[in-house]
């Protein structure tokens, strides 16, 4: 009878000890968000860059991203977490790109190695490495600035919003602008709205004027910290007087 009972009692404390060990497997982090993944063929030196975002739920991913390898459109993407461990697919229009690595702790980097057979985007199988980086959710209150090429500087300020993840490929951007100071070559912006959208670090947006007219659309960066957004803007004739205008766009989130 004691060396019954001994029995179960260590079968008890093995059983404990079991589930502790099962209980102390860290759990997956949270992949939600907009990601930049760049990958690094070893059969070439170009990178190539695709982005959009990502849904976790539980261990499982699901998202879109814009592609970058070889192909123009969107891809969905499908994946799985297995404690630090990360598998996930591109669908390239039936081209599968498959990438494994791990997930660091609360880094916002993901690293590892990919793979893809010939397809529809590639004539030939592709392996090599790949880095992702989260980019903070942008917006907030913004300042920043209109440099002409040639007709001077003009302060701006304004506020820029961004929509919520739903798993596709970009996210919306909304807000408005509003010149501090008179301009020195043509009045084209007083006060404005944004409509734009997210994509990685890869940012579009397009002003329009009180009236509803599209006044300039720009085509800008963010940094990976998603503080300030650098662009391009062209702004169009609208007089024999006011011939148009182009220079470069910045902004910062303060």
């Amino acid at each position: 009878m004691r060396r019954a009972a001994l029995c179960c009692v260590l079968m008890g404390i093995a059983l404990l000890a079991a589930c502790g060990t099962s209980s102390s497997k860290p759990a997956p982090a949270s992949l939600s968000g907009n990601w930049s993944i760049t990958l690094n063929r070893h059969a070439a030196t170009d990178p190539q860059t695709f982005s959009g975002f990502l849904l976790q739920s539980g261990t499982t991913l699901n998202g879109s991203v814009i592609l970058g390898d070889g192909c123009s459109g969107v891809g969905p993407v499908t994946g799985t977490l297995d404690g630090q461990n990360l598998s996930m697919t591109i669908n390239e229009f039936g081209q599968d790109l498959s990438l494994a690595g791990s997930v660091p702790s609360g880094n916002g980097i993901l690293s590892g190695a990919f793979s893809t057979l010939p397809g529809g985007c590639t004539g030939f199988p592709n392996t090599g490495t790949w880095v992702a980086q989260l980019i903070p959710t942008i917006g907030g209150t913004f300042h920043g600035t209109l440099v002409s090429t040639s007709n001077g500087t003009v302060n701006i300020t304004g506020d820029l919003e961004q929509g919520e993840n739903t798993g596709t490929s970009s996210a919306p951007l909304t807000g408005s602008v509003l010149a501090n100071d008179p301009q020195p070559f043509c009045n084209y912006l007083t006060t404005a709205t944004i409509s734009g959208t997210i994509s990685g670090k890869n940012v579009h947006l397009k002003l329009f004027g009180p009236t509803g007219v599209q006044i300039t659309q720009i085509d800008a960066f963010t940094t990976a910290a998603a503080t300030s957004l650098t662009g391009s803007y062209v702004f169009q004739p609208i007089s024999t007087s006011c011939f148009g205008d182009l220079g470069t766009f910045q902004i910062t989130f303060p």
